[in-house]
């Protein structure tokens, strides 16, 4: 018995493909092709340290008028007693919390600055001076912003606080992944 789906009998059926992709189609892949090679331990430490430096400038630098606002505000207190004792004016109390307002609002904007540089192109400003970029591990393309945060946040809460095993991990993994990278499929590679 034969189904419609069958070819006609006496009919060949056609060879199996062969050759090139038709135009606007890639061979598939179990692998995507990310564009370069997975950036080693030393790099992706110079990166992190330009990163902390370059980042921490500009903090620096938003910060400074939250301070100076702050000791503006104290200059007239005196300690007595192991107390700190001001004269009483009321919009001391104002201006130091306008200051602590304006330092979260500076470290907010700078955290923010990163994870949007991370998620959005793969890199900081450290990993574009070294030449690299995150990406995510099937697509090879950048993370977005929600996985960079993610990315972010575990490795600041977690691949850092048992003597930085979590970034040590990357000298033995196979795909030279941290354990914040694996927590979000994420790879470095070389730009």
């Amino acid at each position: 018995m034969t189904s419609p789906f069958d070819p006609p009998l006496g009919s060949n059926p056609p060879p199996p493909y062969q050759g090139a992709p038709p135009p606007g189609y890639q061979a598939y892949s179990p692998m995507p092709n990310l564009g370069g090679a997975r950036a080693e331990f030393g790099a992706r430490l110079g990166a992190w340290l330009l990163d902390s430096l370059l980042y921490g400038l500009l903090v620096t630098a938003l910060v400074i008028p939250g301070v100076a606002l702050i000791f503006s505000s104290l200059r007239d207190c005196v300690t007595f007693n192991d107390e700190i004792v001001c004269p009483s004016d009321s919009s001391r109390g104002g201006a130091i919390a306008g200051a602590v307002g304006l330092i979260l609002v500076a470290l907010l904007f700078v955290f923010v600055l990163y994870v949007r540089a991370l998620g959005k192109t793969g890199q900081t400003w450290g990993r574009k001076i070294v030449g690299m970029k995150v990406v995510g591990e099937m697509t090879g393309e950048p993370l977005g912003f929600g996985r960079a945060l993610g990315r972010v946040l575990f490795a600041g809460a977690i691949s850092g606080q048992i003597f930085y095993l979590g970034y040590l991990w990357m000298l033995w993994d196979d795909k030279q992944q941290t354990w914040h990278d694996k927590v979000v499929g994420s790879i470095v590679v070389r730009t």
